[in-house]
């Protein structure tokens, strides 16, 4: 008995091994097709929020957040933070600081090691600390 079972796990190892290697050989034809034009392959979209306002951007792959802001949105920074964007700035006296989320989550970097992807919200908001 235990000689059975010790085969039917072998056996299910080996079609798990062989489902996971087929997997990885997909043949380029079965992979999903983007069916937009060129110009997407190299530009994300980007919706960028800023006080209840929402505009879409297209933006060339690779661009960090901190770089679309500050030639986009003219933002202004300061040691790789956005201080200040569209008619928000922080205020360090008063412990008032620029935050921002993307796609409703709290960002735990910086915008300068934020690269963007495509479809992403980003929201731009004042946060006292």
């Amino acid at each position: 008995m235990k000689k059975i079972v010790k085969n039917l796990q072998v056996i299910v190892a080996l079609v798990f091994a062989l489902l996971m290697l087929s997997a990885c050989f997909t043949s380029k034809s079965e992979l999903p097709r983007n069916t937009s034009n060129a110009h997407s392959n190299k530009e994300n979209t980007v919706t960028v929020i800023i006080e209840g306002k929402s505009k879409r951007y297209q933006v060339k792959k690779g661009t960090t957040l901190l770089s679309f802001a500050i030639s986009q949105l003219n933002a202004k920074e300061h040691e790789g933070f956005i201080t200040s964007v569209g008619n928000l700035r922080q205020n360090t006296k008063e412990s008032i600081y620029l935050m921002f989320d993307i796609n409703g989550k709290r960002s735990v970097i910086g915008a300068e090691g934020v690269k963007i992807i495509n479809g992403e919200k980003i929201r731009f908001y004042l946060e006292k600390y």
